[in-house]
């Protein structure tokens, strides 16, 4: 019955306080869409430094020891 009652303020928090609920919903949407973004906008740059670094490693000087 404790577990029952533990629950009933935060319920009664987010039920008084929508806007609390709503401003948490929106921080965690923003969150994940600056971060998609941030991924996406990364991406060219990405492969661009991927591609110099297999043709830096297809074109150096082969010795052997």
């Amino acid at each position: 019955m404790s577990a029952t009652i533990a629950r009933v303020p935060a319920l009664l928090l987010l039920a008084l306080r929508p806007k609390r609920l709503l401003a948490a919903i929106g921080g965690i949407v923003g969150g994940v869409v600056y971060v998609w973004f941030a991924a996406v906008w990364a991406v060219p740059g990405v492969r661009e430094r991927k591609t110099a670094a297999r043709l830096a490693w297809r074109t150096r000087k082969r010795t052997r020891p």
